[in-house]
């Protein structure tokens, strides 16, 4: 009592004190838990505590598991045992809350539905929603191959590592490993598939098939000599290796570290920034002809697309093995698309084509990742970015409406966040990429409803020698950017920090979900939580045995006659027949683009 008194009077004097205009130190109370003091034990990070590899993140996992169970049983509330036979996973890479909400609004403008803001992105109206944290082992804000191997795997791990935990080596390229969720399918039966707007070989798609110590590692050229024999770069993991040459659908970009090249591949809008250079091969290997060489004696033969129309064309009841590269780096932006390519929505629907048998399979597992979301936020390239979202939403509304809500478990969401905001007091219906305060007109400086707070549009928005002499605005007036440039794909918002790569954000992301085991989506969870909800739910890999309810399950399926009628096959899903129908862009029927080298 004797303590809290003299705290009393420390505070009271520090308030006099500042009162008075004088510095001073702030009470001991505060000081203590920056200065190494007896409160606040759990700041201590300088005694030794347990490795966080791939068992301690199991561990981790397993305990939210039976945390979410109980909380559902203190209820009475048993949907949680309910089992997906099917799981789609939808990334949207670089998808912070501030992008879904400025998405969303730029998604009614577009469209014109109205002001923006009432507008709703199909996953909105999912049931169930959490948040995960996506901290890497090694950094408090993250990159995309330590969240997606989270992800899939189950374990976090270090910034840069792809299918390895914390252990991982350059000298050893087995240590550390840790198995996706694409193997834990492939073990039950599962017909599995990736579809992505970015290289195929990028950190997310890769950590469903690859182990190596560092993303970057995508070609044999970019393997360092002390490596050279002990990783093998992405690529070949892809076709040589499982889970990835057992893949029925592989849908992307990046030919280039697969060994083939488009000559005569067309670039109409100049897009800027480190993920626009890619790395190619030194070894003269051709991977997608050593991919059809692999699936050569397949009832049906493999099929391998390089442009829309053939991709359109793909019988997708018949072929089993599609592979689909479509330029040799990324897929463009959406917002910017060249002659030729699909869309993320397209690309989905055949991936659900070829994964969908019915009886004769055990069900799929597939991710959707749209990638360049994050891409675009990295430039600044705000419109670009949202445009992404909006594609990745039409993708999205492609599942639901292909799908059984009986039978399949979606997720959606983000690997990490990412420095942009949606700040000041626009007018509702206010153009979600214009500016904040000009319905202000005494306001001095005009700015924009999004902005970053670091990145390359630093440089764009400077205004140098142009600043008005005893000015202290140090930003180029808006009024110097023509409509022709604000409006353009490569137009960049302003950043208030230099960096030529803007930076990732390490705010929580949300997670939506809907379909069976959906209701394990609750509340706030390590992101390598929704591993475990899938392996729980679609009764593979680690919590399979949780408890009996897979054991059940599998009993009743077997039970189950085969010609029992499914009220949901004939249709469109129960989530996907109430929503808003979206009123997809048209497409032209573009020919094939030829110029393919090896």
């Amino acid at each position: 009592m004797h303590s809290l008194v003299m705290l009393g009077f420390l505070w009271a004097g520090l308030v006099a004190c500042s009162w008075a205009g004088v510095t001073t130190q702030p009470p001991p109370l505060i000081r203590t838990l920056s200065a190494g003091g007896d409160i606040g034990p759990q700041f201590d990070v300088s005694k030794p505590t347990e490795p966080e590899d791939a068992k301690f993140w199991h561990k981790v996992g397993l305990r939210q598991l039976e945390k979410t169970i109980k909380q559902a049983q203190r209820v009475k509330e048993h949907s949680y045992q309910k089992k997906a036979r099917n799981i789609i996973v939808f990334i949207g890479d670089g998808m912070g809350v501030s992008t879904i909400s400025a998405g969303r609004i730029y998604k009614g403008q577009y469209l014109k539905h109205g002001f923006g803001e009432e507008e709703t992105l199909v996953f909105d109206d999912f049931p169930n929603t959490g948040m995960a944290k996506t901290y890497n082992v090694d950094k408090q804000v993250p990159d995309s191959a330590g969240t997606a191997t989270a992800i899939f795997s189950g374990s976090k791990t270090h910034y840069g590592a792809i299918g390895m935990d914390a252990t991982r080596s350059k000298k050893n390229g087995q240590q550390g490993r840790v198995q996706s969720v694409m193997e834990w399918a492939q073990k039950e039966g599962k017909r599995t598939g990736v579809v992505t707007t970015t290289r195929i070989t990028h950190a997310t798609p890769a950590a469903t098939y690859a182990h190596i110590y560092d993303r970057d590692w995508e070609c044999d050229t970019e393997v360092p000599a002390e490596s050279v024999g002990i990783h093998v770069d992405i690529a070949r993991q892809l076709v040589e290796n499982a889970p990835g040459n057992r893949f029925n659908v592989i849908l992307g970009g990046g030919m280039s570290p697969m060994g083939i090249l488009n000559a005569s591949e067309v670039k109409t809008t100049i897009f800027e920034g480190p993920t626009e250079t890619i790395c190619s091969r030194a070894d003269n290997r051709n991977l997608p002809a050593e991919w059809l060489a692999h699936h050569a004696n397949d009832t049906v033969p493999p099929a391998l697309v390089h442009n829309r129309k053939d991709l359109l064309n793909v019988d997708v009841k018949k072929v089993d093995h599609l592979m689909g590269l479509f330029r040799n780096n990324h897929i463009t932006y959406s917002i910017a698309r060249e002659a030729g390519e699909p869309s993320l929505q397209e690309m989905t629907e055949t991936a659900l084509g070829i994964l969908e048998r019915g009886d004769e399979s055990n069900g799929y597992v597939l991710l959707v990742e749209g990638g360049r979301i994050d891409q675009g936020h990295h430039m600044n390239y705000a419109r670009a970015a949202l445009h992404e979202l909006y594609e990745f939403d039409l993708a999205i509304q492609a599942a639901v409406n292909n799908t059984d809500p009986e039978e399949t478990l979606i997720l959606v969401t983000a690997d990490h966040s990412h420095a942009v905001t949606f700040n000041g007091y626009a007018l509702r219906g206010a153009d979600i990429l214009g500016t904040a305060n000009s319905h202000e007109k005494n306001d001095p400086m005009f700015y924009e409803t999004i902005s970053y707070a670091n990145g390359p549009g630093y440089w764009d928005h400077l205004a140098n020698d142009s600043r008005p002499q005893n000015s202290s605005n140090m930003w180029l007036p808006l009024k110097h950017f023509t409509e022709e440039e604000r409006t353009a794909p490569t137009y960049r918002h302003l950043a208030t920090v230099p960096r030529k790569d803007e930076t990732h954000g390490g705010e929580d992301v949300a997670v939506f979900a809907y379909g069976p085991g959906s209701s394990l989506i609750r509340g706030v969870f390590e992101q390598n939580y929704l591993a475990y909800v899938m392996s729980y739910a679609g009764c593979l890999g680690p919590a399979k045995d949780f408890d009996d309810s897979c054991e059940d399950y599998q009993n009743e399926q077997k039970e189950r006659p085969l010609d029992k009628p499914n009220p949901n096959k004939s249709g469109a899903s129960v989530l996907g027949a109430s929503l808003i129908p979206i009123v997809t862009a048209a497409t032209a029927d573009y020919s094939r683009t030829d110029g393919f080298v090896e």
